[in-house]
């Protein structure tokens, strides 16, 4: 009898888990694409054209919403100011991290702001605005900031994102003219031009003998020379802007320039035309 063979079952192969995991990072994948997607179209956009100022390390946006506004439904109670022409803004001039000078308030506001077009915006939330000289003395304006709360007098005007103020007058929050520290030094000099240009009659006009004397050697002062007179010596030691260097053995005229040495020639002459002694110092 021929010998009877079991038939063998084939043998199965095992399915690969690389196309389940494949499946599942693909799925993962689209479900976090989908999330970030989500997240950005819910989120509030950065710039809403607001300008931004800078106040130590924190950022802050000038204005939290711009939005365009009819100008024939604008009334007074829609903003806190209704900025047509000209404004006057209180607060402290800053500097921004981009070496900008912006003008800070303590209260945010609301502006309607009147564009080239005649149309008005609306501007919520306004902190700040960047300063833009249009008619600041120059030498105020090269000393802010200042270490006081001003009031600045301008236009506004929007830049693409930002809010500009162009300064056309700057004062205390009380109206007064500031004085700045150039300015200072330079009221406590009689003849303050006298290194600059030449006097003439109309200088000297009104000043006493003894101011013409001080403002003589007011040429020699600047130059740091000192004073065997205890009273010009006392008088000059008192003024902000005297350094004297030079003991008045050792002071060359040389120093001077031509102007300087004319109008202390002019000076000498006006003096001892008044007193033909001149003015008697005090030793």
């Amino acid at each position: 009898m021929p010998q009877q063979t079991t038939a063998q079952k084939p043998i199965q192969k095992k399915k690969s888990a690389f196309p389940i995991i494949l499946a599942v990072v693909i799925v993962l994948c689209i479900g976090i694409a989908a999330a970030i997607i989500l997240v950005n179209l819910s989120a509030k956009p950065t710039d809403v054209k607001t300008a931004e100022s800078t106040s130590d390390t924190t950022q802050q946006q000038q204005a939290e919403e711009i939005e365009e506004v009819n100008p024939e439904k604008i009334d007074d109670s829609d903003a806190d100011m209704i900025a047509e022409d000209e404004v006057s803004l209180s607060g402290t001039v800053k500097i921004s991290t981009d070496n900008r000078l912006f003008l800070e308030w303590s209260e945010p506001m609301s502006i309607l702001l009147k564009e080239d077009d005649g149309e008005f915006v609306r501007l919520s939330d306004v902190r700040s605005a960047y300063l833009q000289n249009d008619s600041v003395d120059i030498g105020l304006w090269s000393e802010l900031p200042l270490k006081q709360e001003v009031r600045v007098t301008g236009e506004l005007e929007l830049d693409g994102s930002q809010l500009i103020l162009k300064a056309e007058r700057m004062t205390d929050v009380n109206g007064n003219a500031i004085v700045t520290q150039a300015e200072e030094a330079a009221s406590e000099e009689i003849l303050p031009e006298s290194d600059s240009r030449l006097l003439t009659q109309n200088d000297v006009d009104g000043l006493t003998l003894q101011e013409i004397n001080y403002a003589k050697n007011e040429i020699y002062a600047r130059h740091g020379r000192k004073f065997a007179s205890k009273e010009l010596q006392n008088y000059f030691d008192a003024q902000s802007w005297y350094h004297g260097t030079v003991n008045a053995a050792d002071f060359s005229e040389s120093v001077l320039s031509d102007v300087e040495k004319k109008n202390a020639a002019f000076l000498a002459e006006v003096e001892f035309s008044i007193a033909p002694k001149g003015y008697q110092l005090d030793q």
